[in-house]
């Protein structure tokens, strides 16, 4: 048995694939102390984890935000506002958060730190010398942020297929982004000299794929872009298992109803105003032969029932275990995990979102040909009833998705991390 400690961003993308992870270690008789938001007490403690909430002054409530920083409700969605997210966030957070991370590791006398990804509180200890620390897993839960030569992530997202080699960074970038890019690197340098540490010697998001004893991705190469340079200590596990269905899921319809169903979420952070993408498509859709599927992430819905179209259904939350097998198209913001859902299942995807770091999947999406990228955060009624249309007139995207379902389903990612856990306690 090995006492692990794991942390998670205090948001629901962030901290439930951590707990799927908590609960299968747990399961193997591991002794796991949680360190995130303390929203997410309640979840934790349920799984027989030890739970450690965030000091108040950095455990920001996601639903929220603008309560928090203000100025990023004067900010359009896009790159300008994913930059004010990772200065306030993600970096300022982080001398507080190493703080605490080091005192938790001391007193459960940790073996081994599991962190997602946008867990920027382990850069400090990252920085260490690994003989001089705890072994550290990092889970990448969101599109792989590699800085490679072959791609580009900040800016233009151009795959490595797409770019010419002759093409370098500096000239695809432009430079408000490549300022942008230069503030949020110096707002990370800022917090870890506050912390005691040097600098970054690369960017931020590859100090921790570098400096990782393993970066294992949720995801794989027929969704995410071959790298190059990428080091040997990152893995591609495949997705997470798909929630279990914990209750009997609602008759919605008739069981021989034909027509297609297209499900809608905006996912359980950008769901503040529904008339971004759940209410246009339904009306968007309201005269074509199809059942419409909205899910509302948490937000109330016993007022939102009565103006919608009758081929529609609206919830606050849907199993995807139940529903996605049936659908023939997702129309999302773009959540990496709600398109490892839906990927997982062969279901298409029409994405529609502009910020917050979604757009990286969405052209994940557009790659691997599984479904469409609007590029915008307000699509129109027309452009959403068009677009549905025409994915559902061909079976393509469908194959595609299939095909990238099918290599999911060779790939058990909670029984490669569990063999990743024993080999780092090992070593």
């Amino acid at each position: 048995m090995a006492r692990i400690v794991i942390a998670a961003v205090a948001t629901p993308g962030h901290v439930y694939p951590m707990l799927k992870i908590a609960q299968s270690l747990i399961a193997q008789g591991h002794q796991v102390t949680v360190f995130t938001g303390a929203l997410f007490r309640q979840q934790t403690e349920a799984l027989s984890a030890q739970f450690v909430p965030f000091d108040e002054q950095v455990d920001f409530d996601y639903r929220h935000l603008e309560q928090h920083f203000p100025d990023r409700a004067q900010l359009p969605p896009g790159n300008v506002q994913m930059a004010l997210a990772f200065k306030n966030f993600f970096s300022a957070p982080i001398p507080l958060l190493d703080r605490q991370l080091r005192q938790i590791i001391r007193e459960q006398q940790a073996d081994l730190l599991i962190a997602e990804n946008c867990f920027y509180g382990i850069l400090p200890l990252l920085k260490e010398k690994k003989a001089h620390r705890i072994p550290v897993i990092t889970i990448g839960i969101t599109p792989l942020a590699y800085s490679s030569k072959d791609s580009i992530f900040w800016g233009p997202r151009i795959p490595p297929a797409v770019l010419p080699p002759e093409l370098t960074h500096e000239q695809l970038v432009d430079e408000e982004n490549r300022q942008l890019i230069t503030e949020v690197q110096d707002s990370f340098n800022a917090a870890l000299v506050q912390s005691g540490c040097s600098t970054l010697t690369r960017p931020f998001n590859d100090e921790v794929i570098f400096g990782s004893d393993r970066f294992l991705q949720l995801s794989t190469l027929a969704f995410e872009y071959p790298r190059k340079g990428l080091p040997d200590t990152v893995h591609f596990l495949g997705p997470l298992p798909n929630p279990a269905q914990t209750a009997e899921s609602p008759q919605l319809w008739e069981e021989d109803d034909p027509r297609p169903l297209v499900i809608v979420t905006q996912g359980t952070i950008s769901n503040t105003d529904l008339n971004q993408l759940i209410f246009p498509t339904l009306h968007a859709l309201a005269e074509l032969p199809v059942r419409v599927l909205a899910t509302t992430g948490g937000r109330s819905v016993e007022t939102l029932r009565e103006n919608i179209p009758e081929n529609a259904r609206i919830e606050e939350f849907i199993s995807f275990e139940h529903w996605l097998p049936k659908a023939s198209l997702l129309v999302s913001n773009g959540g990496y995990g709600t398109i490892n859902y839906a990927l997982s299942h062969g279901t298409p995807l029409l994405i529609a979102d502009a910020g917050e770091g979604k757009q990286e999947a969405a052209f994940r999406v557009v790659w691997a040909g599984c479904g469409i990228n609007l590029d915008t955060a307000h699509p129109t009624a027309s452009q959403l009833k068009q677009t549905v249309e025409n994915m559902l007139s061909t079976d393509l995207f469908k194959q595609r998705a299939q095909i990238v379902q099918r290599d999911y389903a060779r790939h058990d990612a909670l029984a490669a991390i569990s063999r990743h856990v024993e080999q780092l306690i090992l070593e």
